[in-house]
């Protein structure tokens, strides 16, 4: 799923709450059939979804039908929290197996062509770096959950990750380049 997929949902929930005077619940329930029409979409058309994907689709459901069902948004604002916990631990708990890594899996399939040859220890730091990151948004999402209003959220929510989210990549990316412009020096 290209990065539109990931960010059109979240465009929904912004568009949505806003355009209905800040109506949380709608706003819930349009981003829950957004997800679950991409599921089905990503099921259909590949026949399997991506695991990022499916486990925040079922998140999703299950915070989205408590904030639907108490009429309350502190679970659906818990979902961001959660999902980037569970995501830096699954990075760390794979880092502790000594399992390879899984950041250089996902860049394998994103780029067919092939990796530039990166140190172990790069992906290793690449791995921690982003673990830290996950656990900073989700950091980040109880702040503006506890201590700024519904709407301040909503808006943290969709530029305040995607913000986070931009910073870390590029600090990712100044850390790569180190090794890719090594590597295209030695071919030379």
């Amino acid at each position: 799923m290209g990065q539109l997929g990931y960010l059109l949902p979240a465009l929904v929930f912004f568009g949505v709450f806003f355009l209905t005077g800040k109506d949380f619940l709608k706003a819930t329930a349009s981003i829950m059939l957004v997800v679950t029409l991409q599921v089905a979409y990503e099921k259909f058309r590949k026949g399997i979804v991506e695991k990022k994907l499916f486990l925040t689709w079922v998140a999703l459901l299950v915070f989205g039908s408590a904030t639907l069902l108490f009429r309350d948004p502190i679970f659906l604002q818990w979902k961001v929290t959660i999902i980037n916990w569970l995501f830096a631990c699954i990075l760390l708990g794979n880092q502790l197996l000594k399992r390879p890594p899984i950041l250089k899996s996902f860049m394998k399939i994103a780029s067919p062509d092939g990796l530039p040859k990166i140190p172990e220890k790069a992906w290793i730091d690449m791995t921690s770096f982003w673990a830290f990151a996950f656990f900073s948004i989700g950091l980040a999402n109880l702040y503006f959950m506890f201590y700024t209003s519904l709407a301040t959220w909503v808006n943290f929510k969709l530029f305040g990750v995607l913000a986070m989210m931009f910073v870390f990549a590029l600090l990712n990316a100044f850390y790569l380049s180190k090794f890719v412009f090594s590597e295209t020096g030695k071919q030379e």
